[in-house]
């Protein structure tokens, strides 16, 4: 059994041995014959090249079946309903709560001044306009997670 699937496999081996240059062949009728010897008398020598070199592969064209039930635009949506609007409200929320504490933190260390420095000083200007730089950025933080809330809520609305 052995030395018969030798004998097939070299058999087939030498019958699919590659041509590497073919010979096209005319005759005195004008017959033309292809073959890999010489022409014995007017030819041209064809050189062949293997197909994948010169191919250029042809783009598929754009699917036109529907997306599957659990495809890429459920997925979003499942996860804008499951995580990324619920994150986004808890971010928004958590902001608060922090602009909260820093103006009540704010209100209670402004509070009267037990000294002698008069209310108009320097010092409490600074401390006055350090609070206000405060709550503007986090008043624009607070006003940024809105609008990324919005955006998120627009687009799990969209069909």
């Amino acid at each position: 059994m052995t030395a018969i699937r030798y004998a097939a496999c070299t058999l087939a081996l030498g019958l699919l041995a590659p041509a590497w240059a073919i010979n096209k062949c005319t005759d005195a009728d004008g017959k033309v014959s292809f073959q890999d010897a010489s022409c014995p008398g007017q030819g041209e020598k064809i050189e062949v090249r293997p197909a994948l070199e010169g191919a250029t592969p042809i783009p598929s064209p754009p699917s036109t079946s529907r997306e599957g039930a659990f495809g890429p635009t459920w997925q979003r949506k499942n996860h804008l309903r499951s995580q990324g609007i619920p994150q986004a409200r808890a971010a928004l929320e958590r902001n608060q709560k922090e602009c909260g504490a820093q103006s009540a933190e704010a209100v209670a260390t402004a509070g009267p001044l037990r000294s002698t420095l008069a209310s108009g000083t320097q010092f409490a200007q600074e401390r006055a306009a350090a609070a206000g730089q405060g709550k503007a950025a986090c008043e624009a933080r607070s006003e940024e997670l809105r609008k990324q809330l919005k955006a998120l809520e627009e687009e799990l609305g969209a069909p």
